[in-house]
């Protein structure tokens, strides 16, 4: 039997947790280095590599980005300022569907991509037809992502690409060209995960 009251048992939680400290998060320059919140820790090192998820509505005040849930990890720090680095995003459930209709094709494509600066980025793209389109139609479609996203990424470094699969200007594209093989009413990036980080990358 311990020794240890549980009077004394409490106190030394409560004297652990007054070790702890909080830690102010913010995310990587392409988001604006905005403020992610807060989170304790004992120590930088602790906090290392802890996920903050959050939505691109939060970080830019725009409501019709809110179905778009980003997912940052913890790299470093300035001081008592955690720095953080983009490791993916999704699509809401909800708003996947709310934009998939009766009567028409859903054509989904992923593909492994490298930045310009060697990040390895999987990325998930979501075409959606206005009619139901056939099989040489999809994989045409899907060709026309595959093309796009790659040459997005071969020419942009991480940040750039991040930047332009965020914020619209990558699907722009992807709809523009594959308007042109069949109608379309939407394209969206769906999914990415960052699957790999250069050795050389700084937090």
């Amino acid at each position: 039997m311990s020794s240890k009251s549980p009077q004394a048992a409490g106190g030394q939680i409560k004297d652990k947790w007054k070790l702890k400290k909080w830690f102010s998060i913010k995310a990587p320059k392409s988001f604006g280095e905005v403020s992610l919140g807060s989170t304790l820790a004992y120590s930088v090192d602790q906090a290392i590599n802890r996920k903050v998820e959050t939505t691109l509505y939060d970080l830019t005040g725009d409501f019709n980005l809110v179905h778009v849930h980003l997912y940052f990890k913890v790299v470093g720090n300035e001081g008592d300022t955690l720095v953080t680095r983009f490791a993916g995003h999704e699509l809401s459930r909800d708003y996947l569907r709310s934009i998939i209709r009766r009567k028409s094709s859903k054509v989904s494509h992923v593909i492994d991509v490298t930045t310009k600066d060697g990040y390895v980025v999987r990325v998930k793209g979501l075409a959606l037809t206005t009619y139901r389109c056939h099989e040489r139609q999809k994989t045409a479609i899907r060709k026309t992502m595959e093309e796009i996203i790659t040459k997005y990424a071969s020419e942009l470094t991480f940040d750039e690409f991040v930047s332009k699969m965020m914020f619209g200007e990558m699907s722009n594209e992807i709809f523009e060209k594959a308007h042109k093989i069949y109608p379309l009413r939407k394209v969206e990036i769906e999914k990415s995960k960052v699957l790999k980080v250069p050795e050389t990358a700084s937090a």
